[in-house]
């Protein structure tokens, strides 16, 4: 005989060893592939993906010159994307307005238990004047349109511009923005909405992809 009782035995056992350390082997390389798939295919592709966009946009007024009787205002606006897909901008609307600051009475209103409450007693701030607008609908928003305006995640996209106002007719420069964006790439009926003040608006459906950022003042100047 070559091989005795015990041999055999020996041999079976160490045949068991190996396929159970085989097993816990492809067990872990799968295991592995399955971690990887889910950190790098679903967590940085997969989940951002159903995310909604999101867009911080800032703006900057800056006194530059005086000259004729006008005063020069710089406006720095800048578009960023801080969220994790792209964003699509179905139109932009910038508008300046110019306020008077009066003098005023003190007087407390009467009040019962205010959720909010904001008091000014010495001033008052007259009716916005639109000073300045700049608009402009995308070919997202209207494929007749030329204009672009598409910002990656992390991204950001800036604009300069500088306008005038009279000396002397305005105290404070406030700025509104109008901006709806969408993280799909269809087109979404979009138009500009002019006022008889001047004003303009973005006008487009609102979805559940759709969001609009509108806000007034995003920042303010004393033009005195």
């Amino acid at each position: 005989m070559l091989f005795s009782r015990k041999d055999r035995t020996d041999n079976t056992h160490g045949s068991s060893l190996t396929r159970t350390r085989d097993i816990v082997e492809i067990a872990a390389i799968v295991a592995a592939g399955i971690w990887a798939f889910y950190i790098f295919a679903y967590e940085n592709r997969i989940k951002p993906s159903f995310a909604q966009p999101e867009v911080n946009i800032t703006a900057s007024l800056q006194r530059l010159s005086q000259q004729h009787g006008l005063i020069a205002v710089g406006l720095h606006i800048d578009l960023r994307n801080v969220g994790t897909v792209n964003a699509h901008f179905l139109g932009l609307a910038v508008n300046v307005f110019g306020k008077r600051v009066m003098s005023a009475s003190p007087a407390v209103p009467p009040t019962r238990e205010p959720l909010s409450y904001e008091y000014q007693g010495y001033y008052a701030v007259g009716r916005s004047v639109p000073v300045y607008s700049w608009s402009y609908v995308t070919h997202l928003g209207n494929p007749r349109t030329g204009v672009d305006t598409e910002l990656d995640p992390g991204t950001s996209i800036e604009n300069y511009r500088v306008f005038y106002v009279p000396k002397g007719k305005f105290d404070l420069l406030t700025v509104g923005i109008d901006a709806p964006y969408t993280k799909l790439e269809s087109t979404q009926p979009t138009h500009l909405s002019i006022g008889s003040d001047g004003a303009v608006r973005v006008v487009t459906p609102l979805t559940a992809d759709t969001q609009q950022y509108d806000i007034e003042p995003v920042t303010s100047l004393d033009v005195r």
